[in-house]
């Protein structure tokens, strides 16, 4: 179980202060604020030690045990990085792979031992109006019992609550599958209604964790801290079409939920840094993560480029070495750069911590 949240970080309140000041600074126009986030080999640990095949989910015993063995797992991280000065926030969030991200609407999820996908269920592009009620699908009441047994377990410790989703775009291609991309050309008016419907879908699921975390974590310090005013979305899918699409198909929808809960924390990918300033124009994005990926154009190369692009939007870039922000770090002043690099040691995050918090006006 977990110990109080003040074990793990007794200086969360500094750190959140710390956030607060940089996603701020987005419309007040500063620049020169930065976050650091320390990858220890610990704090990947955690997805190789779950095994997903091993539980049954439809067994009130397997989804217990694999509470139990998350919140074992998870402790293990964050007491093993208690001593670690960076801007880790300690947190409590299922890990079921990436199935479950649409399978809350409809669909059954395909599991492997460390992830798990879904399979499109939509034959026919009109077929999402036969989809069934949202709340009503059997992974839909699975996550909430699960999400709110976690609740209900760290609620002493203060440990907050922590959920990302799909953005619309990526759930309308979660359930449609591939062939998403040629009803852009072949239905565009029926696009358009699904991505409502997946948009409205979003909002119905989000709210409903928003609630379920102020029902059991709305009287602790900062157990409701990742679902006050904002929410987390990826944006996967725009990263495979061009920006005219995403401006068409992906983007009033993506505003749409941002406007529901008032701050967008979005995710993208470096195979597709044209579409950076596409996220950074959308209203009240205050950050944009900028997943590395393989063969790729490094963000932290291009960084300039990205931060006279970002209308002021925060922009958090992984780093293969520190040697690359410490390079770097004078051009990161002309924006708001959230740092994440590899770290060998307690020691090691920590001097990389000191370094950013010397250059950093937040």
């Amino acid at each position: 179980m977990f110990k109080a949240l003040s074990y793990y970080k007794p200086y969360f309140k500094e750190v959140v202060e710390r956030f607060e000041k940089f996603y701020n600074a987005v419309d007040e126009g500063s620049t020169g604020n930065f976050i650091y986030r320390a990858l220890l080999d610990t704090d990947v640990e955690l997805y190789s030690s779950i095994n997903l095949k091993k539980y049954d989910f439809d067994s009130h015993t397997d989804i217990e045990s694999y509470v139990d063995d998350l919140i074992k797992e998870t402790e293990k991280v964050y007491g093993a990085r208690k001593d670690v000065l960076d801007d880790t926030l300690p947190n409590i969030s299922p890990i079921l792979g990436i199935g479950d991200y649409s399978a809350f609407v409809d669909g059954e999820i395909v599991f492997a031992e460390d992830t798990s996908w879904s399979r499109p269920v939509l034959k026919r592009l009109e077929d999402w109006q036969d989809l069934p009620e949202i709340g009503s699908a059997e992974w839909y009441k699975k996550f909430v019992i699960i999400s709110e047994k976690l609740m209900k377990r760290v609620k002493n410790s203060g440990i907050p609550y922590m959920r990302g989703f799909f953005s619309p775009l990526d759930l309308a291609h979660a359930l449609r599958g591939e062939a998403i991309y040629t009803d852009f050309y072949d239905n565009p008016d029926e696009v358009h209604r699904f991505m409502n419907f997946c948009a409205e879908a979003s909002i119905k699921f989000a709210e409903d964790l928003k609630n379920k975390v102020y029902k059991y974590l709305g009287d602790t310090e900062y157990g409701t801290y990742f679902f006050r005013e904002g929410i987390n979305m990826s944006e996967d899918i725009a990263c495979m079409i061009s920006p005219q699409l995403y401006r068409e198909f992906g983007a009033p929808y993506t505003q749409k939920v941002i406007d529901y809960f008032g701050r967008g924390y979005l995710h993208c990918h470096s195979r597709a840094l044209y579409i950076v300033p596409e996220l950074c124009s959308l209203r009240n994005v205050k950050n944009i993560w900028i997943a590395t990926d393989p063969n790729q154009t490094e963000p932290i190369t291009v960084l300039k480029d990205l931060i006279a692009k970002s209308n002021n939007v925060c922009l958090s870039i992984d780093c293969e070495s520190f040697e690359m922000v410490e390079k770097n770090i004078d051009i990161a002043k002309d924006g708001n750069v959230a740092f994440c690099t590899p770290a060998k040691s307690i020691e090691e995050a920590n001097y990389n911590t000191d370094f950013i918090r010397k250059h950093s006006r937040c």
